[in-house]
């Protein structure tokens, strides 16, 4: 016969010869006690509570062992238990989901199979970056996705900004939030989705920190400059890289991973989707000096491949710009402080080189103007290669070219992006306004005056 659980009755209970065998509490409904038969660990049998309720067939919830858990607390667990099937819940099966949750290494998976492979290399890399270094060390690869919430994701946009990366952190939460609004859906043959979506992204609602936008613009002087530095890299593939950039505006991985199937259209450069940023094919017409760069590669040695700029390894294009954009800068800025203005700064460099007995480097210079106590100009040390492409839109809107025109040639496909050059494409106007307004005062001089009401 059940007999009500007490602490004596469960420790004086005898366990089986083999297996586990069930104990019922005859006070309360469904509370049990599971004995099972000794073991080395166990010497006088294992004991454990559970809850036994029907909700579409039996259900056992396991509560604990005894006597980490004493029977009082077992069956105050119990009743909490039974109220919530009384609600109609089902306490098992949410329990073992809750243990079969995925994890945060689970979504990373999702994210590498269903999202990274429709970004372009360099944003792959990007935020397979950020995933491994920030966010699954932070919020842990073993924590349920279900169990992440916004201040596991604040707390992670701080850490990061105050260890001096505010951009950064804008970043890194930007990826999070994509690979949580992907646990917001259902993956193929699954009812639910990963996170409740009534949760929501633990990620909405992050206050992200200012950002500046950085408009660097190369001057006439600064592309001459820089074309001047060039010529002394001669024609390896990163200097005819960096060349094509400059001509057409391109963003530096379209360029590093152009084909020359992209221009069998005379004077056309066809982007395929898999090459842009907006995942669109890109038809844009090529300039003069473009043309005759892809004509002189054409009938070079270089055309040895699939890939207009191969890099150290066979058939692979190259990887990155770095060493030979450092080269180009250095010797751009030298140029640009032997012109320079400023007579100290130019002395230096031609008293320099008049020693040397060649063009001297950046580095000897700047050891020379520490001991004149000289300032030197930045220069185009500041310059990304990036900048490239912002100087190719900012001659087309001093030029007088419309806003859209520029986006077109740059492969914009939100007006926002180009409108970054709307005050650049003013300066064609304001000179217009300022010589009509000459005219109109008579500040021309030439007796063609229009002469306004009230003037004298």
């Amino acid at each position: 016969m059940p007999e009500r659980f007490t602490e004596t009755f469960i420790k004086g209970l005898q366990p089986p010869a083999k297996g586990a065998r069930w104990e019922w509490d005859s006070e309360l409904t469904g509370f049990i006690c599971r004995v099972f038969a000794r073991t080395k660990t166990h010497p006088e049998g294992a004991r454990t509570f559970y809850l036994s309720y029907w909700l579409k067939g039996e259900r056992r919830y396991r509560i604990g062992s005894w006597p980490d858990w004493s029977v009082t607390a077992a069956r105050e667990e119990a009743k909490a238990i039974r109220k919530r099937v009384d609600r109609g819940e089902d306490p098992a099966t949410v329990r073992r989901e809750l243990r079969d949750a995925p994890t945060m290494q689970d979504l990373w998976e999702r994210y590498r199979t269903e999202h990274l492979p429709r970004k372009v290399p360099k944003s792959q890399s990007s935020d397979i970056t950020m995933i491994e270094r920030d966010i699954l060390p932070h919020l842990g690869k073993d924590r349920r996705v279900c169990e992440v919430h916004h201040g596991d994701i604040v707390a992670l946009h701080r850490a990061i900004t105050d260890n001096g990366h505010p951009v950064l952190a804008n970043r890194v939460i930007a990826c999070a939030s994509k690979m949580f609004s992907l646990a917001l859906k259902p993956m193929q043959g699954e009812a639910t989705a990963w996170r409740d979506p009534a949760l929501g992204n633990p990620c909405w609602g992050v206050e992200f920190n200012q950002e500046d936008g950085r408009e660097r613009f190369l001057s006439t002087v600064e592309l001459a400059a820089v074309s001047d530095a060039l010529t002394t890299c001669g024609t390896t593939p990163a200097a005819n890289c960096i060349r094509l950039i400059m001509l057409t505006g391109c963003r530096p991985c379209e360029a590093m991973r152009a084909t020359w199937a992209q221009f069998d259209l005379p004077g056309f450069w066809i982007k395929p989707s898999s090459h842009t940023k907006q995942r669109k094919v890109h038809r844009v017409p090529l300039n003069p000096a473009a043309q005759e760069l892809i004509e002189r590669l054409r009938k070079s040695d270089l055309k040895s491949t699939d890939h207009l700029f191969e890099g150290r390894n066979p058939g692979k294009p190259l990887p990155r710009l770095d060493t030979c954009w450092g080269a180009v800068r250095h010797a751009a800025t030298v140029t640009l402080w032997e012109g320079s203005a400023n007579p100290k700064v130019a002395k230096l460099v031609a008293d320099l080189a008049c020693r040397l007995g060649r063009r001297p480097t950046l580095f000897e210079c700047q050891a020379v103007a520490e001991q004149r106590e000289v300032t030197l100009p930045v220069g185009v040390l500041d310059a990304r290669l990036y900048d490239l492409r912002h100087s190719f839109a900012s001659i087309g809107a001093a030029g007088g070219l419309s806003l859209p025109i520029i986006g077109k040639l740059l492969g914009h496909t939100r007006t926002p992006t180009t409108a970054r050059y709307a005050h650049l494409a003013d300066d064609p106007l304001r000179e217009a306004t300022e010589k009509i307004g000459k005219v109109i005062t008579g500040a021309g001089g030439d007796g063609n005056v229009l002469k306004l009401r009230g003037g004298k």
